[in-house]
């Protein structure tokens, strides 16, 4: 199967302008999911952008941007499917051959598993019944909501205790890490992963998504503070 790795890079966060080159360790955020992707073995490495700066930049790292992104699929209210859509047109423009699967790669993200993303890619590949695969992070299952300066209203059964155990709430994940999906460029939806999606747990330090400078500061403090925790999941 072709597999191509995609960086989806636009320039215009508002949380943190400019994080997705920003510098973390002596290099941009991209750099990190682009050290990744060449890791990982993928048939090409592409940076979905809008900006010439940041194409420049990842084709300095070892990916490729043979297109820049349209203004649609760049906006602050465009989604992933925007974006695959937008991949699609100009693979067909550019006379791109479309792969079979795409690696997604959100750069927010700098600690990631090589191991289990490879068993990702194998399980696609093996068993055609997955629509998809994705590592997730185990996450806190007992969340409650505030309302009027109230804690009143938790997200999960609390049988009407004031503290319930972790083992009678039952694991939960977060999912917006690495997805691998299986590309399909004339049926793409706001379902593009499906309904039949193998899901692979990871380490947590692989569920920490930078959104804003506090994210930022705490991951660089990480990396900076504990080589033996960060080196496996490190590409760079």
């Amino acid at each position: 199967m072709v597999t191509y790795a995609v960086i989806a890079a636009r320039s215009g966060s508002k949380g943190l302008p400019n994080k997705n080159i920003r510098e973390l360790g002596g290099h941009p955020l991209i750099a990190y999911s682009i050290a990744f992707a060449k890791s990982l073995g993928c048939d090409k490495v592409i940076l979905s952008t809008d900006s010439l700066e940041y194409a420049e930049i990842a084709e300095r790292y070892g990916a490729e941007t043979p297109f820049l992104r349209s203004e649609e699929a760049s906006s602050d209210t465009a989604m992933e499917e925007d974006i695959l859509e937008d991949l699609g047109l100009k693979f067909r423009e550019n006379n791109i051959k479309s792969p079979d699967l795409i690696v997604w790669l959100r750069p927010t993200f700098v600690f990631r598993d090589l191991d289990t993303v490879k068993k990702c890619i194998a399980v696609l590949e093996n068993d055609k019944s997955y629509t998809a695969a994705r590592t997730v992070c185990e996450s806190e299952a007992r969340l409650y909501r505030i309302e009027d300066n109230n804690l009143l209203v938790p997200d999960f059964d609390d049988q009407k205790r004031s503290m319930a155990r972790r083992q009678d709430v039952g694991t939960r994940y977060k999912v917006y890490s690495t997805d691998v999906i299986r590309f399909d460029p004339e049926n793409i939806t706001d379902d593009f992963l499906g309904r039949n999606v193998y899901g692979i747990p990871v380490h947590k330090i692989c569920g920490m998504d930078i959104d804003d400078l506090d994210d930022f500061e705490l991951i660089e403090a990480v990396i900076n503070g504990n080589k033996k925790l960060t080196e496996k999941y490190l590409y760079l």
